[in-house]
């Protein structure tokens, strides 16, 4: 088998399609111009081979282009032609051609998708309001020693494609090329490590926010450079105020200290013909605390593009399978399989909850702030203002309760007041009296009522 520079390459011939999948990567957020350029694309593929050196590249190829013109199928009619304004007018004067000149008009043959995305590849008409394609790349298997003649040197050892495969995206995602931060993942995974599909996002839910109300022809660089400067803002520089913190999850507990940004990634949803944006993106953070520091800001700091983003947290990732509660309906039994039941049962569970498989409500816990300490304003005071502000950073005190003070403001929201640490008070129990009765304050007496006699009621009552 032969590329298109006519150089051979080597593909088993049991290898199926699934196998081909295996030894493929999928590139996300490459720059639109490494399309137009042969020295750019081997630059890509010095790039992605940097981080698995002895592996070598079969193909590029690069999808999701847009194009200027549409190139989706047209809609057809009953007979599976093109629908066309003024069908009559066309099939008489069509039938007056063939009467004049005595042959019938060939049939006109219309170009498929597939054939007008090519011409406009080869013809480089692509959409100005678009930056960024996807690359697909298949690496390499090494060519039989039979082949090769003796009288020459061993050639030198070629890196499994599918080793290559697994071991690329963990050090080239998040890698930058071109200014560019690419998405570089597996196409196919296999079945005992999550088996999701090539550009979805994985990871904690919870670290991902939703992002809507955006601009059809908004950039992820631009989107993700905000969300950077923001999170930024609130936290600091990755690393400084996050060393004591939880992130959620093991894997992002190891990866937090050696990111170099608190945006992991971000996805902008597409049109799957024009490949302009649908309004929508997904962010993901490091951590949730980063997701926290979000949700908790004001509304009017969330600008983007002049327009007011709706941001929520995500409760599943896109492309990834759906959170099941863990309430089921138990199958229903006949009623000779149930034990008699007693006339004073309790008809709920062991913890409190009827015997249905209704989820319990979950009760929403006011946020205790913790007290600050008035003395950090003092001892900071002589600082120049960077290293104040790097100080305040690092304070785990300081962090705990803005952090707090954060959830409270989200909570109140919901009707729920905040709990601070110095205004809690024990609940005393009165002692009862001898009789039975409590003690009563003689402070907490109201004033009694005048009691008035029946005669005095019935005079009140008499009309005048």
């Amino acid at each position: 088998m032969q590329s298109r520079n006519g150089k051979a390459k080597y593909v088993p011939s049991e290898e199926t399609a699934e196998d081909r999948d295996a030894r493929t990567l999928f590139v996300g957020n490459v720059a639109v111009e490494i399309t137009k350029s042969r020295p750019m694309q081997k630059q890509l593929k010095r790039h992605l081979l940097s981080f698995v050196p002895s592996a070598k590249i079969e193909s590029v190829r690069f999808r999701s282009v847009a194009f200027k013109k549409p190139t989706a199928e047209l809609p057809t009619d009953e007979d599976g032609k093109p629908k066309k304004s003024r069908t009559h007018d066309r099939e008489r004067t069509a039938s007056w051609r063939a009467d004049q000149d005595g042959e019938a008009e060939p049939p006109k043959s219309f170009l498929t998708p597939q054939e007008k995305k090519r011409i406009a590849f080869i013809k480089q008409e692509i959409h100005d309001g678009v930056d960024a394609v996807n690359a697909y790349v298949v690496f390499a298997h090494a060519p039989p020693a039979g082949d090769r003649p003796a009288n020459l040197p061993p050639l030198p050892e070629v890196m499994d494609p599918r080793e290559a495969a697994r071991e690329c995206p963990r050090e080239a995602d998040a890698s930058v090329f071109h200014e560019r931060t690419l998405r570089v993942d597996v196409v196919k995974k296999d079945a005992t490590v999550g088996g999701a599909k090539s550009g979805t996002m994985a990871g904690d839910p919870k670290a991902t926010v939703f992002v809507g109300n955006l601009d059809f022809t908004s950039k992820e660089e631009d989107l993700r450079a905000f969300f950077e400067s923001v999170v930024r803002t609130e936290r600091g520089e990755p690393g400084e105020g996050a060393d004591g913190e939880s992130s959620g999850s093991e894997e992002e507990d190891e990866a937090a200290p050696r990111s170099r940004a608190w945006v992991k990634r971000v996805r902008i949803i597409r049109d799957r013909d024009t490949q302009l944006g649908k309004g929508f993106a997904y962010v993901q953070f490091v951590d949730r605390e980063c997701v926290d520091e979000i949700l908790a800001l004001e509304e009017g700091k969330l600008k983007f593009a002049k327009r007011k983003l709706r941001v929520q947290r995500c409760k599943t990732l896109p492309g990834g399978p759906k959170l099941t509660t863990a309430h089921h309906k138990s199958p229903r039994t006949p009623p000779s399989a149930h034990p008699k039941s007693r006339p004073n049962s309790n008809p709920r569970g062991p913890s409190g909850a009827p015997g249905s498989s209704r989820p319990r409500p979950v009760a929403l816990v006011p946020v205790r702030v913790p007290k600050g300490n008035p003395e950090l304003g003092a001892k900071l005071a002589h600082l120049p203002k960077d290293e104040r502000k790097q100080a305040k950073a690092t304070d785990a005190d300081r962090v705990a309760r803005r952090l707090a003070k954060k959830r409270a403001k989200v909570l109140a929201e919901k009707g729920v007041k905040s709990r601070g640490g110095e205004k809690d008070r024990e609940r005393v129990r009165k002692p009862r009296l001898p009789g039975g009765g409590f003690t009563k304050d003689r402070g907490s007496d109201k004033p009694k009522k005048r009691i008035r006699s029946g005669k005095a009621i019935s005079k009140m009552n008499t009309k005048k």
